[in-house]
């Protein structure tokens, strides 16, 4: 069978593997052209679903594609392989009749992260490529797909479900670091340090957690930072790799945060506000520390969500205006307006609702904001003070104080440890 990017009409009464698997090819392509190629047993190249032999080139280079063989041969799970430059590859086995590996599907090459420009320079430099091969191998890089392994972990398994008709968990997946690899391929040894089912799993918990709106989450894991301390991979000065690891997690955040019933708007205006932030981060630990208050506050914003179904349809509307706007000059005038009320009405329903007033209200979700900007950036005290229309340095760290008990240099000191 020839699999080729044209429309492929599925029928699964009647399908054989390579058209289940074709037809989930045209599935991911949906997500970004994902490759998708099938070898036989000895590792020789049948078909792919894209054209050119550059992927299956990149594949035998990586020169373990007889170590893939020779596990395929003891084994009928799933292999990923991680290779240099953050390549991936995912590999799904198939026997026949006398246990003999009969051939094995591959997805990718993909990549786990943009290339950096270290790689590129360590392309430049290595002997063992062609000099005329080095622009193109780096043109191919940087348009490999960008997926998180997470999301491979995912593929994989559906992959192996075209194959085999089995459900499998991410802990039957067997992920190894071929550049550590020795002579035994089921030596310990060569089994990545990091455990991406573990983190598959970690991942899926907290995701819930966010769709839960789950306030007390703290009683059940550390914080959103743990998922990024799982990567080894992220060192105290990998400022790229961990913002490229956050950015994916918040990603996952804010969707969860919709299946948990916030809005769209509110979801994803809350979340480019964090997004915003980490990409103007200068450190790992900015970085962690504002992924983890996205992560709480997408919590106790849907938590709040799913708790303001008893308001009223005007004064739920007034609530999400203050949450998502707390930069903008708020008064009871304005918002009154907004909502087509008068000042007065808005004010004794509000109060008579949310047990606040409205200007209490807007104090709140801005002391809010600002505890944010504090521990997350390295605005100065004034700027926030500033941009969240507390007037002067003064005046802030006094309501900022009789709200949390603390300064706002006090806070900032002790939270950010």
């Amino acid at each position: 069978m020839n699999m080729s990017s044209e429309p492929f009409e599925f029928h699964p009464d009647v399908a054989t593997i390579d058209d289940t698997v074709l037809f989930f090819s045209d599935l991911l392509h949906c997500n970004g052209k994902i490759v998708i190629s099938k070898y036989n047993g000895s590792g020789s190249l049948m078909f792919s679903n894209t054209t050119g032999t550059v992927y299956d080139t990149m594949l035998r280079n990586s020169k373990h594609i007889e170590d893939a063989v020779a596990f395929g041969e003891n084994n009928q799970t799933p292999l990923m392989i991680i290779g240099d430059y953050g390549l991936m590859w995912s590999i799904v086995f198939l026997k026949d009749e006398l246990d003999q590996l009969q051939s094995f599907y591959t997805i990718g090459p993909v990549m786990t992260a943009p290339i950096t420009e270290e790689d590129m320079e360590a392309i430049r430099v290595n002997r063992n490529i062609k000099e005329k091969w080095k622009p193109y191998l780096v043109k191919y890089l940087q348009e490999l797909p960008i997926l998180p392994a997470t999301e491979v972990i995912k593929d994989t398994l559906m992959l192996h479900y075209c194959v085999h008709k089995e459900y499998l968990k991410p802990s039957n997946i067997t992920i190894l670091d071929f550049d550590k690899s020795s002579d035994d391929m089921n030596s310990s040894k060569n089994a990545i340090d990091f455990s991406y089912a573990n983190y598959y799993d970690m991942e899926n918990g907290m995701l819930d957690l966010v769709r839960q709106g789950n306030i007390h989450f703290k009683n059940k894991t550390m914080s959103a930072s743990s998922i990024l301390n799982q990567f080894k991979s992220i060192g105290s000065n990998d400022v790229q790799m961990a913002t490229q690891y956050a950015v994916i997690f918040c990603g996952l955040c804010i969707r969860a945060a919709i299946d948990g019933g916030l809005t769209p708007d509110s979801a994803y205006t809350t979340g480019n506000m964090y997004i915003k932030n980490l990409r103007s981060a200068k450190t790992v630990v900015e970085i962690l520390s504002i992924t983890n208050r996205l992560f709480e506050d997408l919590i106790h914003r849907v938590h709040m969500e799913k708790d303001k179904s008893h308001y009223s349809r005007e004064i739920h509307s007034c609530i999400s205006y203050i949450e998502l706007h707390p930069d903008e000059p708020l008064s009871i005038e304005y918002l009154s307006d907004k909502i087509g009320y008068s000042k007065y009405y808005l004010s004794k329903k509000f109060k008579s609702e949310v047990n606040m007033s409205v200007n209490s209200y807007i104090k709140k979700i801005r002391i809010e904001q600002a505890s944010f900007l504090l521990t997350a950036t390295d605005m100065d005290i004034q700027e926030i003070s500033s941009q969240l229309h507390f007037g002067n340095r003064n005046f802030f760290s006094k309501v900022f104080k009789e709200e949390t008990g603390e300064s706002p240099a006090y806070f900032r000191e002790t939270h950010r440890k």
